[in-house]
């Protein structure tokens, strides 16, 4: 995993699951696979070490993965309104359908519960098995709108804070609301059409299956969090970091124009 990655998602632990610390929260870890190996960072030893339940799922077996997804736009191996919390980080980029992926989160997502999704915005080619898709302001609040999931707070990284890496990532927090019966099956029915126009196999008995049905759930213990009207905690954690990284980059920067500007002087008409 990517060190920027990681460390927005400790914001996210340190923001907005901190409420929640000495009671139980059932996590949800959506492409979970360590592909370095077992000794790969994760998310998991960070979960586990508040005493929360982490359950790593992909469409692979391999290190750190609990449940495997026969299809990963339709999750049949885990239950509707049985997550909490929904992590996704530095997945979207690879698939071709990410509506689904985030529909399919706010499916297995309790009423309250969260999702934390983070996605490259910039960044080179890496193909696992594919690369899709780059992430600006408005592409994971699309998502997550196609979804009926509330954005909490969002951020695109605009400048290169972390000196380990390329990567800008786009991150967001989202919250599936708690809705009356009614709008809560109907939004039900959505994301079972949505998922239905992926299949080659479709036919009038899977549309007949749709249900329109009132539907409840019983809530996360997550409360319900006002969307942040300003900057969040993501472009907070930015803000801190330039600080400290800025002034070293700029000292790189002038160096890397020196050393240009000495060969050009130097170099033979």
């Amino acid at each position: 995993m990517h060190d920027s990655a990681m460390d927005k998602f400790l914001v996210f632990l340190d923001v907005y699951l901190a409420p929640c610390a000495g009671g139980p929260l059932a996590v949800l870890d959506v492409g979970s696979c360590a592909i370095g190996g077992p000794e790969t960072g994760t998310h998991r030893a960070a979960i586990e070490a508040r005493g929360w339940t982490y359950r790593g799922a992909d469409i692979t077996a391999g290190p750190n993965v609990d449940v495997v997804l026969a299809d990963g736009y339709d999750w049949r191996e885990i239950d509707g309104d049985s997550c909490d919390v929904v992590l996704c980080s530095q997945v979207l980029e690879h698939t071709r359908y990410p509506w689904r992926v985030v529909q399919e989160i706010a499916r297995v997502l309790r009423p309250r519960g969260l999702a934390f999704l983070a996605a490259p915005s910039a960044g080179h080619v890496h193909r696992y098995p594919e690369d899709c898709f780059r992430y600006y302001p408005d592409g994971l609040p699309a998502l997550a709108h196609a979804s009926g999931l509330t954005v909490v707070d969002t951020n695109v990284q605009r400048r290169p804070v972390y000196r380990s890496n390329i990567w800008y990532d786009a991150v967001a927090v989202l919250q599936k609301p708690e809705l009356p019966a009614a709008d809560a099956g109907r939004w039900r029915a959505r994301r079972q059409l949505s998922g239905l126009a992926l299949r080659d196999d479709v036919g009038p008995s899977d549309l007949a299956a749709v249900s329109f049905a009132p539907h409840a759930a019983a809530p996360s213990r997550i409360a319900t969090i006002a969307p942040r009207g300003g900057p969040g905690a993501f472009e907070d954690r930015d803000a801190a970091l330039a600080r400290t990284a800025d002034p070293l980059r700029r000292v790189l920067n002038v160096r890397r124009h020196l050393s240009a500007a000495l060969k050009a002087l130097t170099r033979p008409v």
